[in-house]
């Protein structure tokens, strides 16, 4: 059974990158496959205090939902992360949510023992912008994701950059959404 984690960085539900995510994962439904997802906005995750607890034992010392995922960041299998974009980088609760991954991070680069098993896993991202942008304006944001993606030992391999849905909402892209049912077939398919 592959075990997917969805985490949903939109403080909107069912906008664009919500529907984006949506359309993937169902392109990605199967009966060997467990879909865990994850509201940014519904979860209570209190900021890092940077208090470097953390450098002694890779546990972070603040006890909130964040506990949980770092549970559903070991089991899972594929790691798709949908976020607007807000300032060229990803929403303030799904940053939140990547900082606090600090205990990971320390634990493999400051105690040489990653709290998090090394098995293969795969990483997907969805990110929607409302003004017209290149995919080279992503840059910023996706730097951020594929630091996060190797703090939780997944290879980012995939995606999804898209702009201007200021003008054309995704729900209104039959292109794109059948793309979107492809592309979750291909992710599945390639694993």
């Amino acid at each position: 059974m592959k075990n997917i984690l969805a985490i949903y960085g939109s403080h909107r539900r069912g906008q664009n990158s919500d529907t984006l995510l949506d359309t993937l994962l169902k392109g990605m439904e199967a009966e060997a496959t467990s879909v865990k997802k994850l509201y940014v906005a519904a979860l209570k995750i209190k900021p890092c205090l940077a208090c470097d607890h953390c450098y002694k034992d890779a546990k972070c010392i603040i006890k909130d939902d964040m506990q949980s995922i770092y549970e559903d960041f070991e089991r899972a299998d594929i790691v798709i992360t949908a976020t607007p974009i807000y300032f060229n980088t990803v929403s303030s609760g799904l940053k939140t949510l990547i900082d606090r991954c600090q205990s990971i991070w320390s634990g493999k680069y400051i105690l040489g023992k990653s709290p998090i098993s090394r098995k293969k896993r795969l990483g997907h991202v969805i990110c929607t912008a409302g003004s017209t942008m290149a995919d080279e304006d992503f840059d910023c944001t996706i730097k951020v994701l594929d630091m996060f993606y190797k703090c939780i030992n997944a290879e980012l391999t995939g995606k999804t950059l898209v702009a201007d849905t200021d003008k054309l909402h995704v729900k209104d892209n039959k292109d794109l959404l059948d793309a979107m049912l492809d592309k979750g077939r291909d992710i599945l398919e390639g694993f």
